[in-house]
């Protein structure tokens, strides 16, 4: 029997996936996250899975970390890459020439700023700049465009992302309670951007955990 043209698996052969396993420990992509605002007037660093969800507001919307700059026991993790997610505060789509390339120009200082660097119990294990060399798996696709010449009233679409190829690193284990934290940092002044703003860190990985 196929279901849209796959074909099952032979039972014996679904015992490797099998997620009842007494004793056992397993393996899933589990990116770690963790989001805050960037403020307008800019910030001289900002410091990443130090505030787990549940405290000081925070959501998972905003973060996956558990507890305060560790991993739970008996979890573990293994860092695999490295992305900064930068969310203007500006919609793409909106109208007003006052507004263009606001976007494109927040995206633009950030990313060409800055150092970022992984820090694990008690050595950095990556310290690479600027920010824009981290940029993220996903971004809007889509275009639009509206012949006007009336400026004032121009309906347009300002939209930007950092990027180019993932920043991979060597994996890094993560073992329980094992501290860790990604610091954003401005060593040359802060960076300025057009309104509050929305920044995110993401680790890349596996996570290791007991089976149930």
């Amino acid at each position: 029997m196929q279901e849209r043209g796959l074909t099952p698996f032979k039972l014996g052969q679904m015992k490797k996936y099998d997620v009842n396993r007494a004793g056992a420990v397993e393996a899933l992509w589990s990116p770690l996250y963790d989001y805050q605002i960037y403020p307008l007037g800019g910030v001289n660093e900002l410091i990443f899975f130090q505030v787990p969800q549940g405290q000081a507001g925070k959501t998972l919307d905003d973060t996956n970390l558990e507890i305060a700059g560790s991993l739970p026991a008996p979890k573990e993790f293994a860092v695999t890459s490295i992305q900064v997610a930068f969310y203007p505060a500006a919609v793409p789509g909106r109208t007003a020439a006052a507004e263009i390339a606001s976007n494109w120009n927040d995206v633009y200082n950030l990313s060409q700023s800055g150092h970022l660097r992984l820090f694990i119990g008690s050595k950095e294990y990556v310290v690479d700049a600027p920010i824009g060399k981290f940029p993220p798996r996903w971004w809007i696709r889509g275009s639009d465009a509206v012949a006007t010449t009336d400026a004032a009233v121009s309906n347009i679409i300002d939209y930007a992302t950092f990027g180019g190829p993932i920043y991979e690193v060597v994996p890094y284990r993560l073992i329980p309670t094992q501290n860790f934290s990604v610091t954003l940092r401005f060593a040359n002044g802060l960076v300025p951007i057009t309104a509050d703003s929305r920044i995110g860190v993401i680790l890349g990985g596996f996570m290791y955990r007991l089976s149930q």
